[in-house]
C-alpha cells in the first residue's frame, strides 16, 4: 500500500513537471530573463588579468552573464537527459536558439526555421557546403575562392571538391590595397580572363572579413561579379566567421546562397555556435550534415541538430549571445561594432605612428573591427600569420603579457600586425602593444 502510494505521488510529480508539449518546453527553457550587459570590467573579469588580449579576433570572447546562462542550459541537460532528448525538448530548443539569430542575419527579410541551423564551427559549415558541391560536380567545373581564404577552408575544398574532380581557382586580393573598388576591379578582371579559358564557374567560396590579412571585402558586388561570369546554375556561399558582431550587414541583399558566420567571435557566444543561413529552405533540405546520425535524410536545418551525443549549451546559449548583442551599446551610445570600428581605427594609427608606418594604414572601408597594422620594417619577424610560432608572437605573450596576431606576409609585402579591438580592451591595452614592439625592435 506505501509502494502504490509512493508510485500514484511520483507519477503526480512528473505530470507536473512534465506536462505541456515539447515546444512549451522548449521555450521556457531558451527564454532569456534579464541578460543585461554590464561593465566590460565586471562582464569580463573572468579574463587573465595580467594579458592584453588584442587577438579577439581568433577565438572570441564571452560575457559573463551568457557563460551563467550557458551553465543553466548545461544543467538541466545533466539533470535530465532522457527527457530533454525523448520529448523532442532538446530538437525544439536548438530550433529557437537558431531562430534568435534571425535578427542579427536579416531585419528586411527574416529567414524561416528551414533556412537555418547550428554547427560547431565554420569549417563544419564549409565541409557541409563543400560536401554537398561535390556531388554536384561535373568535368570542366571551377571553384573560386580568394588567396585570402582561410587555410582550413581551402583544405576542406581541396577534400571534398578537388577529390571530386573540380579544379579550385585562387584569384588574388591585392595587400596591402588602396580601396574596395581595387579589390572589387581586380577580382572581376579575373574572373573575366578565367571565363575567357572556357573554364566552367561552378561554385565560389567568398570571405565577407577575411582573417589573414583582416579585410571588410565588398562581397555584394563580388557575389553579383560572379553571378555575371559564372554558370547559370553557380552556388555562391559566403563565409562570413567574423561577421555578426563585427559590422553591419544584411544577409538577404548579399545575393549568395549560403552564409554562415562563427557567433562566438564577435556576437559573444560561448565556444562554439556556428550560425548556417541558405537562401531557399530547399537548399538546407538538399545538404546533408556532415556527420550522418539519427536524422539523416531529413536535411541539414534538422540533421545538425542532432549529430550525436553532445555538450548542447553553447548553441542553446545562443539567444543570450543575441540578447546580450543587441543590447550592447558604449557610453556614446553605439552598438558593439560602431564602437570597436572606431576604437581599432584609432588604436591602428597610434601604433602606425609610432612605428612609422602611417602612409601604409588601409582604409577605412576595408576595416571592420580588425585592422592591419604595419609592423616596423627593421623589425625582424619570423612568425607565420595564423600559425603556431615561437617569434615576435612568444616574446610578446611571454615578456609583456600581450597577445597579439603577428604575421610575416613575404619579402614585398613585410610583417603586420592584426589588430583585433573588442568592447573590453583599453587604451592600455594598445599602448603596451606599441611600447613592446619598439623595446623588441631596440634589443634585435
Amino acid at each position: 500500500m506505501l509502494l502504490a502510494t509512493g508510485l500514484k505521488h511520483g507519477a503526480g510529480a512528473c505530470r507536473a513537471a512534465h506536462g505541456g508539449s515539447a515546444v512549451a518546453a522548449a521555450r521556457s527553457v531558451v527564454t532569456v530573463h534579464a541578460i543585461q550587459p554590464d561593465k566590460p570590467e565586471f562582464d569580463f573579469s573572468h579574463h587573465a588579468k595580467r594579458l592584453a588580449r588584442l587577438n579577439h579576433g581568433s577565438f572570441g570572447a564571452c560575457p559573463q552573464p551568457v557563460l551563467r546562462y550557458q551553465q543553466r542550459q548545461r544543467e538541466a541537460w545533466l539533470a535530465e537527459p532522457d527527457t530533454w532528448f525523448f520529448s523532442g525538448r532538446l530538437d525544439e530548443a536548438l530550433k529557437l536558439s537558431a531562430r534568435s539569430v534571425s535578427k542579427a542575419l536579416s531585419r528586411s527579410m527574416p529567414p524561416q526555421d528551414g533556412q537555418l541551423c547550428l554547427v560547431d564551427n565554420a569549417t563544419v559549415a564549409t565541409a557541409a557546403i563543400a560536401r554537398r558541391w561535390a556531388k554536384k560536380v561535373q568535368p570542366g567545373d571551377v571553384v573560386v575562392v580568394l588567396s585570402v581564404i582561410y587555410a582550413a577552408s581551402l583544405n576542406v575544398l581541396r577534400e571534398f571538391c578537388e577529390a571530386a574532380g573540380a579544379r579550385i581557382e585562387v584569384l588574388e586580393v591585392p595587400f596591402p590595397c588602396r580601396s574596395s573598388a581595387e579589390v572589387l576591379e581586380r577580382f572581376e578582371g579575373q574572373l573575366a580572363a578565367l571565363r575567357q579559358t572556357g573554364a566552367r564557374i561552378r561554385f565560389a567560396l567568398l570571405d565577407h572579413v577575411s582573417s589573414q590579412p583582416a579585410l571588410l571585402l565588398p562581397v555584394q558586388e563580388m557575389v553579383g561579379a560572379c553571378r555575371r561570369h559564372g554558370t547559370e546554375d553557380l552556388e555562391v556561399a559566403i563565409d562570413g566567421a567574423h561577421s555578426i558582431g563585427s559590422c553591419e550587414f544584411d544577409v538577404a541583399k548579399l545575393g549568395a546562397d549560403w552564409f554562415f558566420s562563427n557567433l562566438h567571435k564577435w556576437g559573444f557566444a560561448p565556444t562554439t555556435a556556428t550560425i548556417v543561413w541558405a537562401s531557399r529552405p530547399e537548399l538546407m533540405l538538399e545538404t546533408r550534415h556532415p556527420i550522418p546520425s539519427w536524422s539523416w535524410g531529413q536535411g541539414m536545418a534538422v540533421e545538425a541538430r542532432f549529430p550525436g551525443t553532445r555538450d548542447f549549451s553553447a548553441m542553446l546559449a545562443a539567444p543570450a549571445a543575441m540578447e546580450y548583442l543587441e543590447r550592447w551599446r558604449s557610453e556614446e551610445g553605439e552598438i558593439a561594432s560602431q564602437y570597436c570600428h572606431r576604437r581599432v581605427m584609432e588604436s591602428a594609427l597610434e601604433l602606425a605612428e609610432a612605428w612609422g608606418t602611417a602612409d601604409q594604414l588601409l582604409p577605412e572601408e576595408l576595416v571592420a573591427t580588425q585592422a592591419m597594422v604595419r609592423l616596423p620594417p627593421a623589425l625582424r619577424v619570423d612568425d607565420l600569420p595564423g600559425r603556431v610560432s615561437h617569434g615576435v608572437r612568444q616574446t610578446l605573450r611571454e615578456r609583456y603579457c600581450v597577445e597579439a596576431s603577428i604575421g610575416n606576409f613575404g619579402v614585398s609585402t613585410g610583417s603586420w600586425v592584426r589588430l583585433s579591438y573588442a568592447v573590453y580592451n583599453t587604451p592600455r591595452d594598445v599602448a603596451r602593444l606599441r611600447d613592446a614592439v619598439l623595446e623588441i625592435l631596440e634589443m634585435q
